[in-house]
């Protein structure tokens, strides 16, 4: 069926009709009171997505998805209440009456149960101009700021335009495709870089995830224990979606009180951006008070009177208001889900936690990210916003914005599947494989890989072809392949893609082909690499042979942790070892470890198929586990050898793990079974892990082996 709609007021030059086929919206408002399905028209209403997109984009004819406001009417009490000040002529000085941080105290209680006193908030003149006095106030010119990318651009262009330094933490993809914190890379990081602060996004944006309340306490003990002021933008804490409750960080623990300065705002709640608004809270005097009276002498912390009224509306009478656009936000992010799974299978979305931002990842195209963007403004007509604003991390990511009319969204999906479909068709933006690809296999202990060299060679579509030539029949029967590019901060740079085309932010036993493959290529001569991956720098040391081939590698692991909340662990002590767990009709003793990812460590005295399949799994999703576990079977052989078995989360079990090795051998020394070096023995070979004395950090050393070499003949395009 084809439906044809006339639009009486159209929101964007062009937009005036709109071809549906297929699929159909469902235009009711589920008996709201509010019509969100209403199409605006901003245009001369100085709207910055209509006014600045033709210099954005080079051209303004564009259906606009970019700039984070919604396109829905802002809740009616805000404008009333605006209204009747104005209909009082006199718009003399004004101060903020008591009833007004009382608004923002009660609907922080009531929305999120976090209890704030009215000496412990201030007025701010917006979030971004909050971040840019909070480096000012507690940073000095060249201290290190580090922000968690791909995040909101802001956060840098802030930093640097303050005269700071931007140190990153990259966020990391993990098993699932979820977005976790790296706290080993932001250990090195912070122990190489010295920053002064710390920029968290809770929830985050782009990807619109809301931090667990073990990851926030970790993140605040690093910076407590460092001396680093933690700044937590809390912008869309209001925009819950889908029955998940906001973590506010000062909340989480003590630490994260005495070093927590948080942000938040009503304008992304309630639509009013243009009204600047926004708010501070500070737990800890120490802190708070000098920063305050600091604030107080240019008073940074008077609000003017547009923005006195329209907060205090929103927060006393805008709830209903709120409850229903999320409902209806909830609903545009499911018709966004389904259709892209629907229709255009190559584009997934992150499910976001809140806000209304949608976070596209359309890296199984294959695409560089310049060309990403043409297709969608040449082929498309759509304005989102470039992944890589957010960070060298966003690149094959787009983010769009959902607040708006169902029927606009559905015309931006439709011209988003099209683009799609026509990808390759036009020269300026297709992705062509070549036709004949050099490549080596290699292989770490027992994962395979396809090394292509990308130093002189540019492959466009590498997850794509990483499904192509990983086929175990009509391909090379490899676990994935593994691209080595140029990098500007590091002796090369790694991107590696599984077998199913999804790109790995870090794999141990490819990075120690890819090292092995440098060196034995005299891309360097170095035996001290670092190489640059998507969850950061690693540093390896390089093993040779007496013909001068690399052998061995050893990768600096960083710190493990094993205080519960760091790992994280339902356990109330300073330390789980050996503790006895129920599972599956058996009890067992667990250690737990986190190498940046959470393991339990079980010592048997010998393995069983049975139970390391049985057991395995158990205890992977066992309820002492938030975020689920990898667990390892370790037998100690004697004090400096052991025998692992490993099954990881969401994947079974392992013909090795390089984490799993560290983490087994850090409980088998914890525990009084064996001392440092540990050599230990897994399905796919041995790895030795030692600890350094100095810093530390663990220490994993394992082979790399090259197979053959050949010229694969490539089919596969865009």
């Amino acid at each position: 069926m084809e439906i044809v709609l006339y639009l009486c007021a159209p929101p964007f030059p062009r937009f005036k009709h709109i071809l549906l086929t297929g699929l159909t919206p469902d235009f009711t408002t589920m008996n709201n009171s509010y019509n969100f399905d209403n199409v605006v028209d901003r245009h001369d209403t100085c709207a910055t997505k209509i006014e600045e997109m033709d210099r954005k984009f080079g051209r303004h004819d564009l259906l606009p998805f970019w700039i984070a406001d919604m396109d829905f009417e802002a809740c009616p009490c805000i404008i009333d209440a605006l209204r009747r000040r104005l209909d009082h002529a006199v718009l003399g000085y004004t101060s903020a009456p008591a009833d007004f941080w009382n608004s923002i105290i009660s609907w922080l209680d009531r929305r999120h149960g976090w209890h704030v006193q009215a000496d412990e908030i201030t007025f701010m003149p917006g979030l971004k101009k909050a971040l840019s006095l909070c480096i000012n106030y507690f940073s000095r010119p060249g201290d290190g700021i580090l922000i968690q990318p791909p995040v909101y651009h802001s956060f840098r262009s802030v930093i640097e335009g303050n005269g700071r330094r931007v140190v990153a933490n990259p966020l990391k993809l993990d098993s699932r495709g979820n977005y976790i914190m790296d706290f080993d890379n932001l250990e090195d990081v912070i122990a190489s870089q010295r920053p002064a602060m710390m920029i968290i996004c809770n929830p985050h944006n782009p990807i619109g995830l809301q931090w667990d309340k073990a990851s926030l306490s970790r993140v605040a003990s690093i910076c407590r224990t460092q001396g680093i002021i933690l700044v937590s933008d809390e912008i869309y804490g209001d925009m819950m979606l889908h029955g998940t409750k906001h973590i506010p960080t000062a909340d989480v623990s003590d630490y994260a009180r005495d070093i927590t300065v948080t942000l938040g705002a009503p304008s992304k709640t309630f639509n009013i951006p243009g009204i600047v608004s926004a708010w501070a809270v500070v737990k800890s005097p120490k802190l708070r008070e000098p920063f305050f009276d600091w604030l107080s002498a240019s008073e940074f912390n008077t609000p003017p009177i547009a923005a006195i009224v329209a907060t205090q509306a929103a927060y006393d009478l805008g709830e209903a208001w709120l409850d229903q656009v999320l409902e209806y936000l909830q609903d545009n992010i499911d018709f966004a889900e389904q259709f892209l799974s629907e229709r255009v299978p190559n584009v997934s979305m992150h499910r976001p936690d809140a806000s209304f931002t949608i976070w596209l990842d359309f890296r199984k195209l294959g695409m560089t990210q310049e060309d990403l963007v043409k297709m969608l403004i040449c082929n498309g007509h759509l304005a989102l916003s470039d992944g890589i604003s957010f960070g060298v991390e966003g690149h094959g990511f787009m983010r769009m914005n959902v607040g708006v009319p169902r029927l606009v969204l559905t015309e931006g999906l439709k011209r988003l599947e099209q683009s799609v479909k026509t990808c390759g068709q036009n020269s300026s933006y297709s992705a062509d494989v070549h036709s004949s690809i050099p490549f080596v296999t290699m292989q770490g202990l027992g994962n395979k890989f396809v090394v292509i060299n990308c130093f002189d060679r540019q492959i466009s579509n590498l997850s794509s072809l990483a499904v192509e030539m990983s086929h175990r029949h009509t391909g090379l029967d490899t676990d994935g392949i593994i691209a080595i590019l140029p990098s500007h901060k590091a002796d090369c740079r790694m991107r590696i893609f599984n077998a199913d085309g999804t790109e790995a932010q870090m794999c141990g036993n490819g990075i120690r082909c890819v090292a092995k493959y440098v060196s034995d290529n005299h891309i360097t001569k170095a035996d001290h690499l670092t190489i640059e991956t998507l969850s950061g720098i690693k540093s390896l040391q390089l093993h040779t042979a007496p013909d001068g081939l690399v052998e061995s590698v050893t990768v600096d692991m960083g710190l493990p942790m094993t205080t519960p909340s760091d790992i994280p662990v339902n356990f109330d002590a300073d330390a789980m070892l050996d503790t006895p767990i129920d599972v599956a009709g058996k009890r067992v003793k667990v250690t737990a470890v986190s190498m940046g990812n959470p393991h339990g460590v079980v010592f048997v005295d010998s393995f069983t198929d049975e139970m390391v399949h049985t057991l395995g799994p158990e205890l992977e999703k066992h309820e002492i586990w938030p975020e689920r576990a990898n667990i390892e079977f370790a037998r100690t052989d004697d004090k400096n050898s052991l025998s692992v078995r490993a099954w990881e989360r969401g994947v079974g079990e392992t013909m090795a793990c390089g984490t799993g090795a560290c983490a087994a051998a850090t409980a088998a020394v914890l525990t009084g079974r064996a001392d440092w070096p540990i050599t230990v023995r897994l399905l796919g070979g041995n790895m030795l892990i030692d600890r350094d004395k100095a810093t530390g950090h663990i220490l994993m050393t394992g082979p790399a082996a090259t197979l053959h070499s050949g010229t694969y003949y490539a089919n596969h395009k865009c």
